[in-house]
């Protein structure tokens, strides 16, 4: 299957799933009409990372602007597979998106420009594929 049929398909999948999502939000109450709410807020030691992870997740917005952000961060995954040739980068790159989200995009392009000489122009800079 061809590089074209597959950023299709991630499309379409990304516009089926957010569809679902933000639907879902609109129907469903949000966390702070829940019981379990009162037991969040309760807790002495605080929200932590992954608790508010949880907490944002079991809100239906919240959800929704998760799959929002991840796919997102997929999208810009994408170019970088195809920007880069070594397989390890790709794979870093993957795993700095997912937990640093766009402090990982700012990086990445930061890492682009610094790369390129000063007068390079935008298009060298940002879609010029890397050789190996």
């Amino acid at each position: 299957m061809n590089s074209r049929r597959w950023i299709g398909l991630y499309a379409i999948f990304v516009l089926v799933a957010m569809t679902w999502v933000s639907w879902r939000a609109c129907v469903e109450p949000t966390i702070t009409s829940l019981p379990q709410f009162k037991d969040i807020v309760a807790r002495q030691e605080g929200i932590h990372v992954f608790l508010g992870y949880i907490t944002v997740c079991a809100e239906p917005w919240g959800l929704a602007t998760m799959f929002d952000a991840y796919f997102g961060f997929l999208a810009f995954w994408l170019y970088i597979a195809w920007r880069e040739c070594s397989a390890l980068k790709i794979a870093a790159w993957l795993v700095a998106l997912l937990f640093l989200g766009n402090f990982a995009i700012a990086g990445y392009a930061l890492v682009c420009l610094w790369q390129t000489p000063a007068t390079a122009d935008l298009t060298q800079t940002f879609f010029t594929r890397r050789s190996a």
